[in-house]
């Protein structure tokens, strides 16, 4: 079997690693100085979890289409995507209290989004595990995946910049963070895959 053949979390943890060390290179930013390697942490774990909604969404979709096979990939991207956005989330509240001077601002569009994306993710993952019905579930995969990704593009913001990086102007910072989001891609893809390959039998 593949998932005998790779080390697919020995890899995961690999890109993980390099992902973490890499925050340590990124040149200081003009405005927000040595902050920004935060920024770089919460945005790209952000913008990975909400790819993998993405993918998850078009899992579910395949999946009431016919594609019985693919339960299994739609369940564990969708939680990774879950716990990717909580993770993201977490990380935001360093730069937040450096810049802010607090954690959590709860007047800022974004972090309302956050905040209502965990709860409504939150409430998904009990009701799912208490019905227990397939197709309930990758319906509401589906819901969930077309609401978080609405919400993301028409929540307005206040302090919170739109795109920091970009904005900076700097290729340095680009081309740094788009290796971070590289990486923290690959991890996630990798242990997407060892928990999903070999046990992607149709769900009952």
């Amino acid at each position: 079997m593949l998932t005998r053949r790779l080390p697919l979390l020995p890899l995961a943890a690999f890109f993980g690693l390099g992902w973490g060390l890499a925050h340590f290179a990124v040149p200081p930013e003009r405005s927000l100085g040595a902050v920004v390697r935060w920024v770089y942490a919460h945005a790209s774990l952000t913008q990975v979890s909400l790819l993998l909604f993405l993918i998850a969404g078009l899992l579910a979709l395949l999946y009431l289409l016919g594609g019985r096979g693919l339960w299994r990939w739609m369940q564990v991207t969708g939680r990774v995507a879950v716990a990717l956005w909580l993770l993201g989330f977490l990380l935001s509240t360093i730069p937040a209290r450096l810049s802010w001077g607090v954690f959590i601002d709860f007047a800022e569009p974004r972090t309302q989004l956050t905040l209502r994306v965990l709860a409504v993710a939150a409430g998904f993952l009990l009701l799912t595990r208490w019905v227990d019905h397939a197709p309930f579930t990758a319906a509401a995969q589906l819901l969930l995946s077309v609401t978080v990704l609405f919400l993301n593009r028409s929540t307005a913001v206040v302090r919170h910049p739109l795109n920091p990086i970009v904005q900076a102007g700097d290729p340095a910072l680009v081309l740094s963070y788009s290796l971070i989001f590289l990486m923290a891609l690959a991890a996630s893809l990798l242990v997407i895959l060892h928990f999903s390959l070999d046990r992607s039998e149709p769900r009952p």
